[in-house]
């Protein structure tokens, strides 16, 4: 994979829109630059990145100008985006300055796919060094400045298309930190939340509406349940636990759905993972085990906090 042309110019609170140009030097840095979209995309590929979708047809044009327009479409898709980049940055506090990089990628496959990348990079380092070799062989060490985020620690970045079923974009994971969440509006892309984050988002939403009771009996009833829909799993679940009213059941999908991170499937599979607090202690393992944690209050006031364990608890200090 290679760069083809690139954009880039500084972000930071308070500034003015810069106009962008083609820069020099695409080849120079193709490798960096296709290491980050080669990252993103392996992400995808294993599972660990989010589906990303635009909502509105022309914030897709935007990316779509970025990897096809010409060069006068590709300079101009890259001037809005770095606009509302820098809007949505004084909108947030502790938004870090740093570099705004539009570029178009081309593969080595038969006939090649394009790709377009915009990545917002940060100075991760002041001072840093890179190991050269010169003519005759020998090694030695030249110092750089102001070393940019390395491939694989990207917070925000976005690569389009994605090659998924249901994803229009690839987008880096960190950007769905509530912090970052500023790129993702500025790019117009919504994050989904992944399918194995769907059974805790249920559990947490029928503790919050039905109970901890009514909760505990969803989450040990999930796994048994087909991975699907939040409206489809809850209408499995419920012919097991008529505790969870036909009502509840839509108003969480509902929920779950039109949240900021949309649960669009469930991964009925994967493991839910509870934490009880409980004074300076906290308890934190599978829902299955935590569920067995009773508490009745103390006639010496506060309460008295009980579990099974098949062994001796044990003690270590810090």
């Amino acid at each position: 994979m290679r760069a083809t042309r690139l954009t880039f110019f500084r972000v930071a609170r308070g500034a003015a829109p810069a106009a962008p140009w083609l820069r020099p030097g695409a080849d120079e840095v193709s490798d960096f630059l296709a290491a980050h979209v080669t990252e993103l995309r392996d992400r995808a590929v294993q599972g660990s990145a989010a589906r990303a979708s635009f909502a509105d047809p022309p914030d897709l044009a935007l990316v779509t100008a970025l990897r096809d327009g010409d060069d006068t479409e590709f300079l101009a898709a890259a001037r809005t985006l770095g606009g509302r980049l820098l809007d949505q940055m004084n909108k947030v506090g502790g938004t870090r300055p740093g570099l705004f990089v539009c570029a178009t990628l081309t593969d080595d496959a038969d006939p090649p796919t394009l790709h377009a990348t915009a990545l917002k990079l940060q100075v991760v380092s002041a001072e840093g060094a890179v190991l050269q070799t010169l003519d005759s062989g020998e090694e030695t060490l030249a110092a750089v400045t102001n070393v940019l985020d390395r491939p694989g620690e990207l917070q925000k970045g976005l690569v389009y298309p994605d090659a998924r079923p249901g994803s229009d974009a690839v987008v880096g994971d960190k950007a769905a930190q509530q912090e970052a969440l500023y790129f993702l509006r500025a790019m117009g892309v919504t994050l989904e939340a992944r399918d194995a984050q769907g059974p805790a988002s249920i559990v947490n939403a029928v503790a919050g509406r039905a109970g901890r009771g009514v909760a505990d009996l969803v989450a040990q009833a999930l796994p048994a349940a087909a991975p699907a829909a939040p409206a489809a799993v809850l209408a499995e679940i419920r012919v097991t636990v008529p505790a969870l009213t036909q009502q509840t059941a839509d108003d969480i999908a509902r929920e779950l759905t039109d949240a900021p991170r949309p649960v669009t499937n469930v991964d009925t599979a994967a493991p839910v993972k509870a934490t009880m607090l409980a004074g300076g202690l906290k308890i934190t393992g599978p829902a299955d085990a935590v569920r067995l944690v009773a508490w009745d209050p103390d006639p010496q006031g506060g309460w008295r906090v009980t579990f099974p364990s098949d062994t001796e608890p044990t003690v270590t200090w810090r």
